[in-house]
């Protein structure tokens, strides 16, 4: 199966050079990397044409659920088979990605996503607010969905793309624009039930100090939050 990556960036001067250089260090598990430049003016933009990796050049932010469609449309036309996504801000490994692809080359999920908090997983310097707030959406997940999560908001990870084939719902609707859109599709795969999904341990470090996230308080956990409901209630699925 043909696996490609997704790495958005937006304005991450500070932490994508260290996450090309890992990338580099080592050939990464799959066989694309796809980088995509959500409206970067850092500089990062410059990292991003001149990298030798495929991109996907957009003018400006319209959120990172937007470029992620792009990104899925772009691995479909491409003919890929297997779509994973990792962060562009240096708290995913690159060398970790066989953990969250392999089992889904391998024929034993359809869809992978990491957690730092399984045996094997990491989280250093992890805030005490998200030690704290995890677990609370890892239980508004299962009373939405039914399954028992780990860490549900972890973004490293990997699904076939017969599942968007297979969607009968709008993964293209603008209010997934921002956060939503990973997460409406993953609450639609475990509440299919015929979708074989799986976590794997991963790790997640956080800076020592300093901003460690982009999302607002407020209106972006709003738009994390609200897909696992609307997933649960809009009775749409898979053919």
């Amino acid at each position: 199966m043909k696996s490609v990556f997704f790495v958005p960036v937006f304005n991450q001067i500070r932490e994508f050079p260290g996450v090309l250089k890992e990338l580099r260090a080592a050939p990464p598990a799959c066989d694309t990397v796809l980088l995509v430049n959500n409206g970067s003016s850092d500089g990062s933009e410059y990292l991003i044409r001149s990298s030798g990796y495929p991109y996907l050049d957009l003018p400006r932010n319209r959120g990172v659920g937007y470029s992620y469609i792009l990104a899925l449309d772009w691995a479909r036309e491409h003919g890929y088979d297997v779509f994973g996504t990792m962060a562009s801000n240096g708290k995913m490994i690159p060398s970790e990605m066989p953990r969250v692809l392999d089992p889904i080359l391998q024929g034993e999920a359809d869809y992978v996503t990491g957690s730092r908090f399984l045996s094997g997983g990491e989280s250093p310097n992890l805030p005490a607010f998200r030690r704290r707030s995890i677990p609370l959406v890892n239980a508004f997940v299962r009373l939405c969905t039914g399954a028992a999560l780990t860490d549900a908001t972890c973004g490293y990870r990997a699904f076939r793309l017969e599942i968007l084939r297979r969607a009968e719902f709008d993964w293209h609707a603008p209010w997934l624009y921002t956060y939503g859109l990973e997460y409406y599709l993953y609450a639609k795969v475990l509440l299919d039930r015929r979708w074989r999904w799986r976590e794997v341990p991963i790790t997640m470090r956080y800076p020592a100090s300093g901003p460690y996230s982009k999302i607002r308080a407020g209106r972006d956990w709003y738009a994390m939050l609200r897909p696992w409901l609307v997933a649960r209630l809009d009775r749409k699925g898979f053919g």
